[in-house]
C-alpha cells in the first residue's frame, strides 16, 4: 500500500509542477513582453487619440535590432539622470536604431518615466496624441522596447 501512495504522491507532485510550468509559460515573459503585447492589444481594437478615431492596424512584430536601441536608450536615461529622445552626446533615435544594426525605416519613438507597471504607462501615452498615434502608426509593422529603473522606451520601424 506504501507504494501505491508514493506513486499516487508522486503522480500529484508531476500534475503540479506541471502545472506551474504551464502557468510561467503562457504569461508574459516580463514587463517588456507585456508592453509590446498591450500595444498591440490597443492596435487590434483602436482608439480615439486626441479627438481623432485611429482604426485597428496589424500587430507589431518584436524586432531584437529595434529591442536594443531602445535597451540601451533606457539604461542611457536612467544611468545618466536625463529623460529625452535627444542623448547627451546628440545621439537621435533614428541614429541608436542604425546602430544597433536596424535597416528598416524608422518610424518613432516612445518615451515615459516614473511609471512603475505597464498599463499605467500606456494609459499616459493613450493620453498623449502625438504618443498614441505612434503607437496606432499603420506604417509602424515592428517595434523594440527597452525598460531600465523608471525609463521606459519604444521604438517603431517598419521593414523595408
Amino acid at each position: 500500500m506504501n507504494k501505491y501512495l508514493i506513486a499516487l504522491g508522486g503522480m500529484l507532485l508531476c500534475v503540479l509542477l506541471m502545472q506551474c510550468k504551464k502557468d510561467k509559460i503562457t504569461r508574459p515573459e516580463n514587463k517588456i513582453t507585456l508592453l509590446i503585447d498591450r500595444i498591440n492589444l490597443l492596435r487590434q481594437s483602436g482608439c480615439n487619440c486626441g479627438t481623432e478615431y485611429m482604426a485597428p492596424v496589424p500587430d507589431l512584430s518584436l524586432n531584437s535590432q529595434l529591442q536594443n536601441a531602445a535597451i540601451v536608450h533606457a539604461k542611457d536615461m536612467a544611468e545618466q539622470n536625463y529623460f529625452d529622445h535627444l542623448s547627451p552626446d546628440g545621439g537621435t533615435p533614428a541614429e541608436r536604431a542604425l546602430s544597433a544594426g536596424y535597416k528598416g525605416d524608422f518610424r518613432a519613438e516612445n518615451l515615459a518615466r516614473g511609471y512603475p507597471e505597464v498599463d499605467q504607462v500606456i494609459t499616459a501615452w493613450k493620453n498623449s496624441v502625438s504618443h498614441c498615434k505612434a503607437m496606432m502608426d499603420a506604417k509602424s509593422r515592428e517595434a523594440g522596447a527597452g525598460m531600465a529603473q523608471n525609463y521606459w522606451v519604444v521604438t517603431f520601424g517598419s521593414s523595408l
